[in-house]
């Protein structure tokens, strides 16, 4: 015959059987409750109105009710599940539905049920304001759907910068800091980006090139986003557009045919070879420079090579110190050289590779040459004198016309 169950345990049942049937955590709460009341000696109570499982010294009942306890909150998630389905958040504390933004009932994603508060939509406005400063104002269908979708102003703003269901459009205008983040760059703010492409529009305005990057908005800023992406700032930009236009595009001819024949760069390409980001700025200048030297030189009638000019260049001449000096070395060369061939079998030479090393850097052996011719034309001025013209008195009367008391 079997055991006749307790009334704690039959109650137990009974509840177990409610929950299982799925008629309500409530009820079968109602039911255990009648049953404690109905026992002898009252089991402890927590600190709450309703006992606690670990409370019940039977371990029979109290493995029935953890299996019970465990089936309703099964119960309770399929309900937050279905309701969330359905377009309703589930309060966890008191089982309230409210119809939430995002769901299947509106053809824009939204609960039809749901009210989008004024200072939602305000925040939403703002960053719709925002993205339009960047020039992605066609952001807003978008911005819009993040909205109803649920999405707080924080985290649209953040899904329209790394979401890739959202950010297309804002990784194409900010390419620049791409490009940066691959090279291991800090990438830069919006603000921060804005403003070194303005800097540079402004740059290229003040130097008659408005066009430079071409005309389109997108054209221009992809070009511009290459140029971010190499990591030129402002000042550096203006220094390389200053650098090709002041003093290459707008030098004399002859330093501007100086830089031709030294890099094959026409006035044409200098702004684009002085913006090339892979040639520093300091290489940039150094070919200015070498080129104005050279230019120098060729604007006082003598010659000019690359290794010369960038010899001087890298020596530390200036462009003003080599328009002093050639000027110099163009009225002394005719003279030394005449002396060269006249005194030919002294083995005495002087030329413009020697009045270079003189006269720019002070070399001892160029100005050593100098001097002896200086006075071999002395010592066979003074053996002629007085006496019939000659070979020395052709040159005596040649420096005498030339260069003044016969000195260079």
């Amino acid at each position: 015959m079997a055991a006749k169950m307790s009334k704690e345990e039959a109650a137990v049942r009974k509840a177990l059987a409610a929950v299982e049937a799925d008629t309500g955590v409530q009820q079968a709460q109602a039911i255990l409750s009648g049953a404690s009341s109905a026992q002898a000696t009252p089991a402890p109570q927590s600190t709450t109105s309703q006992g606690s499982i670990s409370d019940i010294t039977d371990p029979k009942i109290r493995a029935i009710l953890e299996g019970m306890s465990s089936t309703a909150s099964t119960l309770e998630k399929k309900l937050v599940t279905d309701a969330g389905t359905a377009g309703y958040n589930v309060d966890p504390n008191t089982g309230v539905l409210t119809p939430k933004v995002g769901g299947a009932d509106n053809g824009a994603g939204g609960n039809k049920d749901a009210v989008i508060d004024k200072d939602t939509r305000d925040a939403f406005a703002i960053i719709k304001g925002v993205f339009n400063q960047y020039g992605l104002g066609d952001l807003g269908a978008t911005i819009e759907t993040l909205m109803r979708d649920g999405y707080g102003p924080e985290e649209a703003s953040l899904a329209l910068k790394t979401d890739p269901k959202y950010n297309a459009a804002y990784v194409k205008r900010f390419k620049g800091n791409e490009t940066r983040r691959t090279a291991g760059l800090n990438v830069l703010t919006e603000g921060e980006y804005l403003a070194l492409e303005n800097s540079y529009t402004e740059t290229l305005k003040a130097y008659g090139l408005e066009s430079y990057f071409g005309i389109d908005a997108n054209t221009k800023q992809a070009a511009i986003a290459d140029v971010i992406g190499k990591d030129i700032s402002a000042v550096e930009f203006n220094s390389r557009v200053s650098t090709a236009v002041d003093r290459v595009s707008k030098a004399d001819t002859a330093t501007k045919k100086a830089f031709s024949d030294f890099y094959g760069i026409g006035e044409t390409d200098l702004v684009k070879y002085f913006l090339d980001p892979a040639k520093s700025l300091v290489d940039l200048k150094e070919k200015a420079t070498t080129a104005e030297i050279g230019g120098a030189a060729l604007g006082q009638g003598l010659t000019s090579s690359l290794t010369s000019a960038q010899d001087l260049a890298r020596y530390g001449v200036s462009r003003e110190q080599a328009q002093l000096r050639y000027g110099q070395i163009a009225e002394d060369l005719p003279i030394a050289g005449s002396l060269s061939r006249i005194y030919g079998e002294s083995g005495i030479t002087y030329n413009q590779t020697d009045a270079e090393a003189a006269e720019f850097k002070g070399l001892a052996s160029a100005k050593r040459k100098k001097e002896q011719l200086k006075q071999l034309e002395e010592n066979q001025f003074a053996g002629s004198s007085g006496t019939a013209l000659g070979q020395g008195s052709l040159s005596t009367q040649y420096l005498r016309k030339g260069s003044s008391s016969g000195q260079f």
